[in-house]
């Protein structure tokens, strides 16, 4: 058999070398993965059959039903018109500042990103809106294409986040429930510091307020008009805290929740339910079609133990903590260029993940981490996926929008840091979220 005359050296660089191939040729991730894998076990004594049966059990993994919950939830809000009372709020509320605007932009996207869990969505529902309304009022486009691209990052870290789902599937050992909790607080502390930026940028380029001086009377009476939208987070995200619901449960409460909404505004019709449906299920196609052959390419790399030989090689470099993550992150920050974030975290995290907890690091904060450095991948060309959405509905081009973008980039950049100095940030809510 030819399984007799290969070592795990070979399979190792054969493996790789296919997946390599397969990915400059421009073949799909999940398909270049399945073909790394067969060639693997063509070279073992394993049968063919372990591929088949790990394409049907890494789809059907429980946890993911979650994301199709959370992407057409965030479908329905779109269509009832939801999403743009919850803009109201934040315009009445803090628009009247220099950058007030882009100020609004940020927040409803944390807000938008408590219900969608994914970064392109949340830009195209909140960019939808406000792209427009920044430019009318005398702001830069690509500015406005910029700062609706970085508002939709927070999709993925505020949760409910797809990438943290597919990364808690992954590792098999952290709780969605606990990453979930863990994206809190550095979700908020992004937030807050794209908040800042904007007023800062805003003060610094004149940029116009909204003109609307903010009165108690018509906020009170945004906040009732949406709070249908506003009640949305808590009923989801607490009934997963509490422990009244998994992940996949709470996914299925907010499409209920929001089909509710829409009926009782009479804002949504069947019509509606069935594009969103379809829009759900061709995102949710993207990701099970990696997830199989991801899991099939994982139990391979396990059964060689060839993370560990990986692991030996980076350690080989260095064994200190900080310069290891700081390593991952500039290589994530090239990958993220070229890749995907959920086929990036599939085909990483069995790589890296045995490297980084050799040297002490949780994998809650690798994972929070990895999801951050996600984000800039959202901002960085000739990918960058939020930064097409947001030049899509500017009519700006890419290249205008991801300079404009720069800022923004650097400023993530400077919260990776804070994230690897700092692990508390990224772990505390973990810790509250499974006391």
């Amino acid at each position: 058999m030819l399984a007799e005359f290969f070592t795990e050296a070979h399979i190792t660089a054969i493996v790789f070398g296919t997946l390599g191939i397969a990915l400059l040729l421009g073949i799909p991730i999940g398909y270049s993965l399945g073909l790394a894998t067969l060639a693997g076990l063509l070279l073992t004594p394993i049968p063919l059959v372990y591929m088949a049966q790990s394409l049907y059990t890494g789809a059907g993994l429980f946890p993911l039903i979650a994301i199709p919950g959370f992407i057409l939830a965030s479908e329905l809000m779109m269509r009832t018109g939801l999403t743009d009372r919850i803009v109201r709020v934040a315009y009445i509320a803090v628009g009247n500042v220099p950058g007030g605007l882009a100020v609004v932009t940020i927040i409803s996207c944390a807000f938008f990103a408590s219900l969608s869990g994914s970064g392109p969505a949340t830009t195209a529902a909140i960019g939808g809106t406000m792209i427009p309304t920044m430019i009318r009022a005398g702001y830069p486009a690509p500015f406005a294409a910029a700062v609706a691209a970085t508002g939709g990052t927070l999709g993925i870290l505020i949760p409910p986040s797809n990438p943290m789902i597919v990364y808690a599937v992954m590792t098999k050992d952290v709780s969605v429930i606990g990453l979930f909790a863990a994206g809190v607080l550095p979700g908020l502390l992004l937030t807050f510091s794209l908040v800042v930026m904007c007023l800062i940028i805003g003060k610094r380029n004149g940029y116009k307020a909204t003109g609307e001086k903010f009165a108690l009377r018509p906020f009170l009476h945004a906040v009732w008009d949406a709070r249908v939208a506003l009640v949305m987070p808590m009923v989801v995200l607490g009934t997963i805290y509490t422990g009244a619901a998994t992940p996949t449960e709470s996914s299925m409460l907010a499409v209920i929740y929001a089909m509710g909404a829409g009926f009782a505004t009479r804002r949504l019709s069947f019509a509606d339910i069935a594009h969103s449906m379809v829009a759900a299920g061709k995102l949710t196609g993207a990701v099970l079609i990696i997830m199989g052959p991801a899991m099939a390419f994982g139990k391979l790399l396990t059964l060689y133990q060839i993370p560990e030989e990986i692991a030996n090689g980076f350690m080989s470099l260095t064994q200190d903590r900080i310069l290891m993550l700081m390593l991952f992150a500039a290589f994530m920050v090239l990958c993220g260029m070229f890749g995907e974030s959920l086929s990036l975290i599939v085909l990483l995290t069995p790589i890296f993940l045995p490297i980084v907890m050799k040297l002490g690091v949780d994998p809650v904060q690798f994972g929070i981490l990895f999801v951050v450095l996600c984000e800039v991948g959202f901002l960085t060309p000739p990918l960058g996926v939020t930064l097409f959405v947001a030049s899509a509905i500017s009519k700006v081009s890419i290249e205008q929008v991801s300079k404009a973008a720069l800022k923004f980039v650097a400023l993530l950049l400077a919260f990776v840091m804070l994230l690897i100095l700092v692990p508390w940030v990224s772990t505390v809510g973990y810790k509250w979220g499974i006391g």
